[in-house]
């Protein structure tokens, strides 16, 4: 019992240690905060495992391993804004100014860097002063969403 106590621990602290460092702005890369977190949770583990005597090799696998579904969460978050912003484009029929897309999601920051991505990804061009959708897979994932969302009884976006 006190190894796995131990074990969940140790892992939800290296969780809240990548989204501290990386809400107090030490890096402004999010997978390197993740990297920083699952290190210092790792090496701390496996310290305290090995001198309480419960040190085993697949018990520090096992946690090196589950950081990879923490890793798709932050994935999926910053995949998140790329959706909103091919939402907010798909809705308006002939596109919308970059100053009424950031008005319209609020978070001008995020949305200049947002729409540098889907350029770079060829999922969105800017024509004139109009920035319009181009390729819909984000679209595809939005609707999926949309599916468990019905299904869990959540509001959903299209």
């Amino acid at each position: 019992m006190t190894s796995l106590f131990l074990f969940l621990t140790m892992y939800s602290g290296g969780c809240f240690l990548c989204v501290l460092l990386y809400r107090a702005r030490l890096s402004r890369n999010l997978y390197f905060c993740w990297f920083l977190g699952l290190f210092f949770s790792f090496a701390l583990y496996n310290g305290i495992a090995f001198q309480l005597g419960v040190f085993s090799w697949v018990r520090a696998a096992s946690f090196a391993f589950m950081f990879i579904p923490f890793f798709h969460i932050l994935n999926m978050a910053a995949t998140a804004r790329r959706v909103r912003i091919c939402v907010a484009l798909f809705q308006s029929s002939d596109g919308l100014s970059q100053k009424d897309l950031i008005h319209s999601l609020r978070l001008s920051s995020m949305t200049n860097h947002r729409l540098k991505i889907l350029q770079q990804f060829c999922q969105v061009k800017i024509r004139g002063n109009r920035i319009v959708l181009v390729r819909s897979e984000f679209l595809v994932m939005a609707r999926v969403f949309n599916l468990v969302k019905k299904i869990l009884g959540i509001p959903e976006l299209l």
